[in-house]
């Protein structure tokens, strides 16, 4: 292996021109992988399999090495194995799956169905001003998905009330149409046919009108506000939960397809323009559905259980 090394060294200082301080890089990299094939197994080339990539990564990791010195590493190898496909040294690449991200990916929060039902129960009693703003606001969140700020800028014709759906202007300026359920559709209507109509006499302000979601001082409702109202709906109720407008997003999506919805479906409602930033909940279903196997199957349970003990 240490030839092609030097080969694929001489083509990156004489080809591609890198930096000296890039070409030590690699040859350290390609370096270190070659001594853990010699204290392991086969230095030939030809011989290097995916299982040994990811053996080295294993080693890697046991040693302290911290993720983004990893990646470099791992993109190295990917280098060096795909100029070696170019020269037909080799006829595989064995570096061609690895995938590794060198930012731990840290799976959204989100409600259990139960908790959401809690919340929303306890909205529906709570003693703060204008409950059924605030239940409204609930309710549109977890049913829609909207990011706080798309649901402190959502105006009255945004919504098309005869066929439930509203219009929501996301990042970028981009429109996407969303589906909202009969639960929310009547919060909104009864918070329009009480609470609001007494909210837009507090305040003058012609530009407050065309909002839906007014504050207890009649002016257009802020980020914070919404999250002021959820943390005291749900320290009134003694819910030891933490709750935060993006988490009922979180759970909308996670609810979503752990109830059979099409991924792509999802990401459109979201307003994800890549899929990838959707994948991410099929994380969380995946261990929810693991968790509910444990628990629900007779033969899973009685070997866990035996696992235990």
């Amino acid at each position: 292996m240490e030839q092609y090394i030097e080969l694929f060294i001489q083509f990156l200082d004489v080809e591609k021109r890198y930096s000296a301080q890039t070409i030590t890089a690699y040859s350290r990299d390609l370096s270190e992988f070659k001594q853990f094939l010699d204290s392991t197994g086969s230095t030939r080339l030809t011989d290097i399999q995916y299982t040994d990539i990811r053996l080295y990564v294993a080693h890697l990791t046991e040693h302290g090495y911290a993720r983004t010195s990893i990646a470099r590493k791992i993109s190295s190898l990917r280098s060096f194995f795909r100029y070696a496909i170019q020269q037909e040294w080799i006829e595989q690449n064995p570096a061609e799956l690895m995938n590794y991200k060198s930012k731990k990916q840290h799976l959204p929060d989100f409600f259990y169905e139960s908790e959401m039902q809690a919340i929303i129960e306890a909205a529906k009693v709570s003693k703060l001003p204008n409950p059924q703003r605030n239940l409204a606001i609930i309710e549109l969140l977890y049913a829609t998905g909207l990011r706080v700020s798309e649901l402190v800028n959502l105006t009255l014709e945004q919504i098309q009330t005869d066929i439930q759906l509203i219009r929501v202007i996301g990042k970028g300026n981009k429109e996407r149409i969303v589906p909202i359920g009969d639960a929310a559709m009547q919060a909104i209507e009864t918070y329009q046919n009480t609470e609001r109509p007494l909210l837009l006499k507090l305040n003058l302000n012609p530009t407050a009108n065309k909002y839906l979601f007014l504050s207890d001082k009649g002016k257009v409702i802020t980020a914070d506000q919404v999250r002021h109202i959820l943390t005291k709906i749900v320290e009134e109720a003694s819910l030891n939960l933490d709750i935060h407008p993006h988490k009922l997003r979180h759970t909308f999506a996670t609810h979503l397809l752990n109830n059979g919805a099409d991924m792509r479906s999802v990401q459109e409602l979201l307003g994800h323009a890549d899929l990838s930033s959707t994948q991410i909940y099929t994380h969380v279903t995946k261990s929810q559905l693991r968790q509910q196997y444990l628990q629900a199957h007779p033969r899973a349970k009685r070997l866990n259980q035996e696992d235990i003990e």
